[in-house]
């Protein structure tokens, strides 16, 4: 039996090895299979420490306000509540701020971490999925040259295309 001592998912069993958390388990795939594919984890250990550091921005400041904009514009109702106004214009604008270091950082560099796609990059797609596709908040990654170029570069990995193939990120409006 899976233990999930919060009672949320995800949640993996690897053999006799649990791990709970999205970005925990995130690392330990990323660990576990760093010799096939992608390297996403920095093969020194300064870009390590870049992956961790926008691990850490992207864990912090940005998915907090995209959270609250997908449960205040895209789960409000079918949670039971009415969406809330004032969060949204919040969030925005805390988003917006983060998108603007996010915008400075990448007219230095291809990727957050550097001239590599990493764990860094991949922790955003998921909810800058919901930011694009499905609040109408497109226009917050547009607006910035070398975010959109950013982003147009990450969500058109073939990886991501397949996930999208299979509706994991969808929510029923």
């Amino acid at each position: 039996m899976v233990v999930k001592p919060f009672g949320q998912v995800p949640v993996i069993q690897d053999g006799d090895y649990t791990l709970y958390e999205s970005r925990a388990i995130m690392r330990y795939y990323a660990e576990k299979f760093k010799s096939q594919g992608t390297e996403l984890l920095g093969k020194t250990i300064e870009e390590r420490g870049l992956v961790e550091q926008w691990l850490e921005v992207e864990a912090q400041r940005f998915h907090p306000p995209v959270y609250k904009l997908v449960v205040h514009i895209l789960l409000a109702s079918a949670l039971g509540f009415p969406s809330d106004p004032k969060i949204i214009q919040e969030s925005e604008a805390k988003l917006g701020k983060v998108l603007d270091i996010y915008e400075e950082r990448l007219s230095k560099s291809k990727y957050l971490a550097g001239d590599f796609f990493s764990l860094a990059d991949l922790s955003h797609l998921p909810f800058s999925q919901h930011l694009v596709a499905d609040l109408g908040k497109e226009h917050m990654i547009r607006d910035r040259k070398h975010v959109s170029a950013w982003w147009d570069d990450i969500s058109n990995r073939p990886s991501w295309k397949k996930v999208l193939q299979l509706g994991v990120f969808e929510f029923s409006k």
